[in-house]
């Protein structure tokens, strides 16, 4: 790393943290764009400085984290910030996090708040208060800062604890170890225009064409267009993999007639159809220019892969992105515990790739498995079908000459009914809780499973991941003794263990209760409302409402108490008993934006504005929360209702609810 050195101003340097938030005035220009990171950002970042804080502390081998380039202008004694806010604004927020949370923390350093944004008076405000340690509830606040802010807070902890962290340690790596490169625009620079170039420049080299040239040089010169075609196919993961290959030959000897089915067995079956099949492409010419040169080639095969189009556009967005997939492969054909970390994949296949006696056989078979397991994410995976705004559960058909996109069992039902429907909730109730694309245990259990199975009946598979979210639930999430995912995937095949010891102090809002426990008992009651209603009668009495069948797993992030922690408009409603107020059975989990708006409002107003009066508003108005859906139809809502304890008759039905055994 470059050394730090007093210099001109106008110079590059690198920064750490601690240096960045020392002295100097930043300013976000109002032609940026408001802060807009949502949890799947703020989380990615979190999880990448820790995972990097982690490797030190396990290697002892010190290891530097870059954060990218911050640009900026200099107006006389103001930064402005052309490139680089939502960093910048989302380490504010965490710092003052700190701050606030931790103060055996030292940040004597932290002297003064160094950002603001210009004409952007809230959201500077917003800061301030964050710095000072004012109470958000009773402020006008930015929205999205705000909810940053109760992100971070509510996953600090449980991310460094999966990682056998502590706060000191990661604080002492995040203000020492943590660089970020700042970088000044020359003084003539059109500002405006500089800032449009940024967020429209092309993209740089990804690691994973790196690695597909490493792979390809270690092929032989027949196996050079098949694997190649294979990487091309796979590495668009918002198509079906079938339109990677020709139409007219190649699809129906991979796929089948009606492209529905993967029936090849090895990579050599795939390169006979390919040379058989194979077009004189501009890319061949590319391919053999690679293999000679050894300085250009990793340009030359990415300018070479931009030219390939593909025949038709898709409706469908997909949940991972091809690094992070690249890693699911990996894993399901070693079996081995591969890190699902897409910063560190070109050295996690160095090994594989620098066996001289075995990389050969490696990577053809490595390409066998990309192919089938795209073919098979397609089929039996989530997507999001942005066409219609849902989550889909879709298998591509060509019959009778047209293609279509049918459900993937039980083609002709009602997308909201039946089979089909049941395994979408599964893998949407996986999906959400896990918004980042690293650290999909859930999808490398799924894809595990449907990779090694002769035959995917939709039974089965539904069982397999009721069974995975069952060990995740008592193995992990809830565990005495938590389980690592590896191990409940791979060894106990993700079936849960029998007369599992479960600790109910997790489910306490102190306890930092997790996502996952709040979304499978969405998928639950979703379950119960369809068949017996058991959790939904009443005080004696059944109720109905008919968006509940309808019910969409969201990125909900934020735990509410439904009797509030700060009542509003009168702090003397506050619950004298915590225990109660932080109980199960006073908390659901719905949008952060939802939570921001009304989580001071006692029951009454709450379920008013959900449920209300009228019939046509309760129509548009969707549910965030089952449980909380479930939690309004009680008339009061308190720990002493006619001597009943209505949050604790709750919570013992919700717990019951989740299969827990109380010893």
């Amino acid at each position: 790393m470059p050394e730090n050195k007093l210099i001109e101003a106008e110079e590059p340097l690198y920064l750490s943290i601690k240096e960045l938030f020392t002295s100097d005035l930043y300013e976000i220009p109002i032609y940026q764009r408001n802060y807009a990171w949502d949890e799947k950002e703020i989380i990615q970042l979190l999880q990448d400085i820790i995972d990097c804080c982690a490797e030190e502390k396990k290697t002892k081998i010190k290891k530097e984290y870059y954060l990218g380039n911050l640009i900026i202008y200099k107006n006389n004694e103001i930064f402005e910030t052309i490139d680089g806010q939502q960093r910048l604004t989302t380490l504010t927020i965490l710092l003052n996090l700190i701050k606030n949370k931790y103060p055996n923390i030292d940040l004597s350093w932290y002297k003064k708040l160094n950002l603001r944004f210009d004409c952007r008076i809230r959201s500077t405000n917003t800061l301030n208060y964050l710095y000072n340690c004012d109470n958000l509830e009773d402020k006008e606040c930015n929205a999205e800062i705000k909810q940053g802010y109760q992100i971070i807070k509510r996953n600090i902890s449980n991310l460094l604890k999966k990682q056998g962290l502590v706060i000191a340690e990661f604080c002492s790596y995040l203000f020492e170890r943590v660089f970020i490169l700042r970088i000044f625009v020359p003084y003539d620079t059109d500002k405006n225009q500089y800032f449009e170039i940024m967020n429209s420049r092309g993209e740089q080299l990804e690691k994973s064409e790196i690695l597909k040239a490493q792979m390809l040089k270690i092929l032989d010169e027949n196996e050079i267009y098949t694997f190649n075609l294979i990487w091309e196919s796979c590495s668009n993961m918002e198509k079906y993999v079938q339109y990677g290959f020709n139409k007219n030959d190649q699809r129906e000897l991979i796929f089948d007639q009606n492209w529905d089915n993967f029936i090849c067995k090895e990579f050599s079956d795939i390169n006979k159809i390919l040379q058989n099949t194979k077009k004189e492409l501009e890319t061949d010419e590319s391919i053999k220019d690679i293999l000679s040169s050894p300085v250009n080639h990793y340009q030359i095969l990415y300018d070479a892969n931009k030219k390939q189009t593909f025949e038709t556009g898709s409706r469908y967005s997909s949940i991972i992105n091809f690094s992070n997939f690249l890693l699911h492969v990996l894993r399901i054909q070693t079996k081995e515990d591969i890190p699902l970390d897409d910063k560190r994949l070109l050295d996690i296949f160095k090994k594989y790739l620098d066996d001289d006696t075995a990389k050969h056989n490696f990577v053809r078979q490595f390409g066998y498995s990309l192919l089938k397991c795209k073919f098979l994410y397609d089929k039996y995976i989530i997507k999001r079908d942005y066409g219609r705004d849902h989550w889909s559960l879709h298998r591509l058909k060509y019959e009778n000459k047209n293609e279509s996109y049918v459900n993937t069992f039980n083609e002709n039902e009602n997308d909201n009914k039946g089979i089909n429907r049941e395994i979408l909730m599964l893998l949407a109730m996986f999906h959400v809780t896990t918004p980042s694309l690293v650290y999909k245990h859930w999808l490398n259990g799924a894809l595990k499973y449907i990779y090694y199975e002769e035959k995917i009946e939709a039974e089965k598979y539904k069982k397999y991941l009721e069974n995975l979210a069952k060990a995740f639930l008592f193995d992990r999430f809830l565990a005495k003794d938590e389980i690592d995912y590896y191990p409940i995937i791979y060894q106990n095949n993700g079936v849960p263990k029998e007369n599992p010891i479960t600790d109910e102090s997790k489910l306490n809002y102190e306890s930092n209760v997790e996502n996952f426990v709040f979304n499978y008992l969405d998928y639950l009651l979703w379950q119960d409302y369809k068949n017996e209603k058991k959790y939904f009668k009443i005080e004696g009495k059944d109720f109905v409402d008919p968006r509940i069948e309808n019910f969409e797993f969201t990125f909900r992030s934020s735990v509410e108490h439904y009797y509030p922690q700060h009542p509003y408009p009168n702090p003397d409603d506050k619950m004298e008993d915590e225990y109660w107020l932080h109980d199960f059975g006073n908390l659901c989990l719905i949008s952060s934006s939802k939570n921001s708006r009304l989580s001071n409002y006692m029951p009454n107003t709450k379920k008013d504005y959900y449920i209300g009066s009228n019939p046509e508003i309760e129509k548009k108005l969707t549910i965030d929360s089952i449980k909380q859906r479930i939690m309004m139809e009680y008339p009061v809502w308190n720990i002493n209702v006619n001597g009943e304890n209505v949050i604790k008759t709750h919570s013992e039905k919700m717990i019951e609810a989740l299969g827990l055994v109380r010893r």
